[in-house]
């Protein structure tokens, strides 16, 4: 996934585009390139404005996929043990928290497999 600080600009035609954008309507309608910006780029760069990064509405999977509580963190780890899924939940856990937590995942599926082979 993409950090809002890693979105790279906004190109078309293989250019880049860097105007800003109009403050009003029709402010760059029939004006030539690079009216209203620094470059020779007909289009604007909106990226510039959706400088944000704020959370999602809903959890992953319609809801299920979560640790807002102990038993929807159960079921995830339930998911993660019996490997259906445990991937995504996986990256899910290391966009919002770190890099390293696949270490948790790998190991969590190595002792719960051991487990279960040992019964």
């Amino acid at each position: 996934m993409l950090r809002c600080h890693d979105v790279p600009p906004f190109t078309q035609g293989g250019e880049d585009c860097s105007l800003p954008a109009p403050h009003q309507r029709s402010a760059l309608i029939g004006s030539p390139p690079g009216v209203g910006g620094a470059s020779n780029s007909n289009c604007v760069n909106w990226n510039q404005y959706y400088s944000d990064c704020l959370p999602g509405d809903h959890n992953p999977h319609k809801g299920a996929v979560n640790f807002d509580n102990i038993g929807y963190a159960w079921i995830a780890i339930f998911q993660v043990i019996t490997l259906e899924g445990w991937v995504d939940i996986m990256y899910y856990v290391m966009d919002a928290h770190s890099f390293y937590n696949f270490i948790y995942f790998i190991l969590l599926i190595i002792v719960s497999t051991t487990f279960i082979f040992m019964l």
